[in-house]
């Protein structure tokens, strides 16, 4: 299915980008976010991410922990860029229910019919349609076949507990292993795409 293209002509996708340890945890046994490894290579690459998207879909604590962060004045200093491009795109935020923190350009959805508001987004955003941590609700939309790329940045650093990546996945589903991108800071960008996607017929 073609799904268009983005603005610099490459064909748009939805992508989820996500971080763990290198044992695969998300978060550290008490939610903990302290433990990664963040340098101007990084941010440098992560800019050029922010480029190539339309729009954000977001999960409940995700979207209320980045409400908090990119609406600050501490953000707009350190990383202007990022900040600007986060506070413009349109966010779409998954609640199951109830209010969220306001924050400029949101649509609230319950996710009752996630690809409907997939399929909304692709056609209404001019670059990829990117889902940024969340981990919970990139794996329910893998198992629903609505992610065309994974990206994980995988830490080097042992939690030995914590919360799993892929925390509440009930499905086994096969990836195709794409590029691999090394840090010097020792962080390593891990790129998958869902092994009977359109790329495979």
């Amino acid at each position: 299915m073609d799904h268009g293209s983005t603005p610099h002509g490459r064909q748009q996708q939805v992508f989820a980008f996500l971080f763990c340890s290198l044992d695969g945890y998300h978060e550290g046994p008490g939610g903990e976010l302290d433990w990664g490894l963040y340098d101007e290579e990084f941010f440098d690459w992560n800019l050029r991410q922010t480029r190539e998207v339309g729009a954000l879909l977001l999960g409940r604590r995700t979207y209320e922990h980045f409400a908090e962060v990119w609406t600050s004045a501490e953000a707009a200093e350190r990383m202007p860029e990022v900040t600007a491009f986060m506070n413009a795109v349109p966010k779409t935020v998954v609640t199951g229910g109830g209010p969220v923190a306001p924050w400029e350009g949101t649509r609230i959805t319950d996710g009752g019919d996630l690809g409907a508001e997939v399929a909304r987004l692709r056609a209404e955003s001019a670059g990829d349609v990117a889902v940024f941590g969340s981990s919970g609700l990139t794996v329910t939309l893998l198992e629903r076949g609505l992610v065309d790329e994974l990206r994980i940045l995988v830490h080097p650093v042992l939690l030995g507990r914590g919360r799993s990546l892929y925390a509440g996945l009930k499905d086994r589903i096969a990836l195709r292993a794409g590029a691999v991108t090394v840090f010097r800071s020792g962080n390593v960008l891990l790129r998958y795409r869902p092994a009977g996607g359109a790329e495979d017929h």
